[in-house]
C-alpha cells in the first residue's frame, strides 16, 4: 500500500535519539506520526512533500526536554538533531535545496501560527502538523479538534488515527516495517 521506496531501515529509531525519555512524544508517537505523514501524503497525491514530511516527523520531537506545552522544540530539533540524521535523508533522494523545507516544518510543527497555501513549505508543513495531530488521542479523547486540520481528508482519518493509537500505544516496535504492518491493517487502503 505505502511504497515510497525508503530504505526504512535506516529509519529505525532508539530511545537515545531522544533528549527526553517520553511515552507521549517518544518513539511510538513519533513512528505513528512518520506513518502518517506517508499515508496522508500518498491520499492526497504529493509523495514529494510527503517523503519530506516524512523525515521532518523523524526528527520533530526528538529535542524536547520535557511533555509539557513547548514552542520551541521543534527549533532545538533543527540545531540539535538535524544534521546528526541529514544523511539519512540524503540517502533517500532528499536533495540539500530541501533542508530548509525539513527544517521549517519542523520548527513550525508547533507553532500556533499558520502558514497559507501559497507558502513554498506549506504542503510539507501541513502534511507533518495533520499527521502529528491525528496522534493526540495520546493526551486524551477530546484532545483532537478537527477544524484545526489542514487537509479535508485528515479530518476523515480521525478513527482510524485514534484505533491506530489504541493498538500501538504499548508495543514495543522493533523498526518501521513494523509500524506499517499495523497501519495497513487500520487505514483505508489507498
Amino acid at each position: 500500500m505505502i511504497n515510497f521506496k525508503i530504505d526504512y531501515n535506516n529509519f529505525t529509531l532508539k530511545e537515545k535519539f531522544f533528549d527526553h525519555k517520553s511515552s507521549l512524544h517518544g518513539i511510538n508517537h513519533t513512528y505513528r506520526v512518520m506513518f502518517n505523514c506517508l499515508y496522508l501524503s500518498k491520499k492526497i497525491n504529493k509523495k514529494e512533500s510527503g517523503l519530506l514530511a516524512f523525515c521532518a516527523a523523524f526528527i520533530h520531537d526528538m529535542a524536547r526536554k520535557h511533555d509539557g506545552l513547548c514552542k520551541e522544540h521543534g527549533l532545538w530539533a533543527c540545531e540539535s538533531k538535524f544534521d546528526l540524521y541529514k544523511d539519512k535523508f540524503i540517502n533517500q533522494g532528499v536533495n540539500t535545496s530541501q533542508f530548509d523545507e525539513i527544517k521549517f516544518a519542523v520548527k513550525n510543527h508547533s507553532e500556533n501560527v499558520e502558514i497559507t497555501e501559497t507558502h513554498p513549505y506549506y504542503l510539507t508543513t501541513a502534511i507533518l502538523k495533520d499527521a502529528d495531530a491525528l496522534d493526540r488521542f495520546r493526551i486524551s479523547d477530546d484532545n483532537l479538534n478537527p477544524d484545526f486540520l489542514r487537509f479535508d481528508i485528515s479530518k476523515t482519518l480521525i478513527p482510524f488515527a485514534k484505533n491506530f493509537f489504541l493498538k500501538t500505544n504499548k508495543i514495543n516496535f522493533r523498526d518501521f516495517y513494523q509500524v506499517i504492518d499495523f497501519g495497513e491493517k487500520i487505514y483505508p487502503k489507498v
